[in-house]
């Protein structure tokens, strides 16, 4: 592709030198026309081939970034955009859930095994086990912690009894625990940091595919504290799980 990319390069140049060569303006026009094409083609394709540089720290602490998110289950199929942001040290996360045009649509905080759903629109409030609502949310039980390892692409840390195959350069690209399994299809440039995780079981299928992630970044405690306007309600899950995904 880098070679194609060259050689185009290189056309576009002697057309360039030869035009210059040639008296008048009349033989210019086409061949802007056709420079303008060959540059857009140029930029495109960089742009698409190339994967943004990710480098991690020695030590991570916390770490934020962009995702889509897509489901799907026997009984309805999903798309959305996710803010996430982890503190690796006492495993606590904030993921936002946000509609294809930006809005906000719930909140979910997890910090251990304690966890607390939010649906900004309607104002309610769930509050129970990280395990369950992480359950909901990809399919199968998976704690913050292993969770984290996974979006920084530290498999050889998965806790617990994950079995992790598939390793092509060093690097483990699945594993499963349970009746839940992983895949991590490609990666960011430069390391291990995945940029597609596919998370599945018999009649679930979840697929995070991330566009940013930064590291050690500077962060409020407030952004992993549930706070929520007045007037907000807390009720069951039969209640709002009637309304969640949908």
């Amino acid at each position: 592709m880098q070679t194609r990319l060259i050689n185009r390069q290189k056309r576009v140049e002697g057309a360039v030198l030869a035009a210059s060569q040639q008296p008048g303006t009349g033989a210019w026009l086409p061949l802007f026309v056709w420079l303008l094409t060959e540059a857009v083609i140029i930029f495109t394709t960089a742009c698409v081939t190339s994967s943004p540089l990710v480098v991690p720290p020695g030590e991570i602490l916390n770490f934020r970034g962009q995702a889509s998110f897509y489901f799907k289950s026997p009984e309805q199929q999903g798309r959305c955009r996710l803010n996430f942001f982890f503190e690796t040290p006492v495993a606590r996360a904030r993921l936002e859930v946000l509609n294809p045009l930006g809005g906000l649509e719930s909140i979910l905080w997890l910090s251990g095994e304690s966890a607390t759903l939010y649906l900004t629109s309607e104002r309610l409030v769930w509050q129970g086990t990280t395990s369950f609502l992480l359950s909901e949310f990809l399919g199968g039980q998976i704690s913050v912690e292993d969770l984290s390892r996974l979006l920084t692409g530290q498999v050889a840390r998965l806790g617990g009894s994950w079995e992790i195959t598939g390793e092509t350069s060093g690097r483990a690209i699945s594993g499963r625990k349970a009746d839940l399994s992983f895949e991590l299809k490609d990666y960011f440039s430069g390391n291990q940091v995945p940029r597609t995780i596919i998370f599945q079981t018999e009649s679930y299928l979840a697929r995070l595919r991330l566009s940013k992630i930064k590291f050690n970044q500077d962060s409020k405690t407030e952004l992993f504290r549930p706070s929520f306007p007045a007037g907000a309600r807390e009720v069951s899950w039969q209640e709002l799980s009637t309304l969640w995904k949908k």
